[in-house]
């Protein structure tokens, strides 16, 4: 008699190795995804969003003498532009889910690449400077006499690498080189150069609210060439520098003090409203006719107003503050007056 066998297969040990193996995978997915959102949240991305920002009563900020100021009608608002800094899982994060007002921009092209502090100084030395021009524009808008006179050369950047780095700082205002004035870009670059590279010079700084009498300051001077010839220079203006930037600074004879308080915004686009706040304080207080008046702009000596940015964000900011009106540079082209009404509700 035969017998037939059959071969079957083994029964499974649902304790075995195979069967256990998937929980233990799943751990370390999971470990990764972990992982991955705390590096994400912790790195910092190479972008910055600009979101809407605040919008708020410049008469608040603006202080004249007792006696001189006017109950004020209506308000003219200042607006900003709020910029934060992302995290790589806040970019990702912005880039599905961002609101229509915000804009995501390469930090480096925000900040012309230039170091943090002088990115952040340079913001406080536009703002320094608006003020100054508001007032003037406003007190001669009014009647008064404002006499003007150059007294120096404004720092805004600085080359890292130079000899100014450290010694210098942006928005110092230079009025002398070893005594001989300086009250233009010209006359300061001229000074240096009738030093030697290597010598050290006493340069005389001051700030933008108060020129003089300032401090003294010693350098040493660098090296560069030109015209062939090797010259001495300090690493502000010079066409040979990578970063350069300087400006002439003027001062104001005003025939009153007039106080502004920024309120730690920086930048020059304030400019206008400054100027309008000062006119309603100083000139009856009616300037809107009772209206939420907002306004942005860059404020020239002559009172010509110059285009800004952020319009986008500013748009939002205002109208969340109650503006009925908001007052737009009007560029040749047009573009920022388009975005400011494409932005409206």
């Amino acid at each position: 008699m035969s017998t037939s066998q059959s071969t079957l297969p083994p029964t499974t040990d649902p304790t075995s190795p195979r069967r256990r193996r998937w929980p233990v995978v799943l751990v370390g997915v999971l470990i990764l995804v972990a992982g991955f959102v705390i590096a994400t949240s912790l790195i910092t991305a190479p972008y910055t969003e600009l979101v809407p920002g605040d919008a708020q009563p410049v008469s608040n900020l603006i202080t004249v003498p007792h006696g001189r100021a006017h109950p004020i009608l209506g308000k003219v608002l200042l607006t900003d532009v709020g910029v934060q800094t992302l995290h790589y899982l806040e970019y990702y994060w912005e880039q599905i889910f961002s609101a229509p007002a915000n804009t995501i921009v390469p930090t480096g092209e925000l900040t012309y690449n230039l170091p943090e502090s002088e990115f952040v100084a340079q913001g406080k030395v536009d703002m320094a400077e608006s003020q100054l021009t508001a007032k003037s524009v406003a007190l001669r808008q009014l009647g008064y006499s404002v006499p003007m006179r150059d007294v120096g050369v404004t720092i805004y950047v600085i080359d890292p690498s130079s000899p100014a780095w450290g010694r210098l700082q942006v928005g110092d205002v230079v009025t002398s080189v070893d005594g001989v004035p300086t009250t233009s870009p010209l006359a300061l670059q001229n000074a240096v150069r009738t030093h030697q590279p290597g010598d050290t010079v006493t340069i005389r700084v001051g700030s933008i609210a108060d020129p003089t009498p300032g401090r003294d300051v010693s350098v040493r001077l660098g090296s560069i060439t030109s015209n062939h010839t090797k010259v001495g220079f300090l690493g502000i203006g010079d066409p040979a520098v990578p970063f350069q930037g300087m400006g002439t600074q003027p001062a104001y004879d005003f025939p009153f003090d007039v106080s502004i308080n920024s309120d730690g915004i920086g930048g020059p686009s304030a400019g206008l409203a400054w100027t309008l706040g000062i006119l309603n304080t100083l000139g009856g207080g009616n300037l809107t006719g009772g209206r939420v008046v907002a306004a942005t702009g860059t404020i020239r000596p002559d009172g010509t107003i110059g285009d800004v940015g952020g319009v986008q964000q500013k748009t939002v900011a205002v109208e969340r503050a109650g503006a009925t009106l908001f007052l737009v540079p009007q560029t040749p082209t047009h573009a920022e007056l388009k975005i400011a009404r494409a932005m409206a509700t």
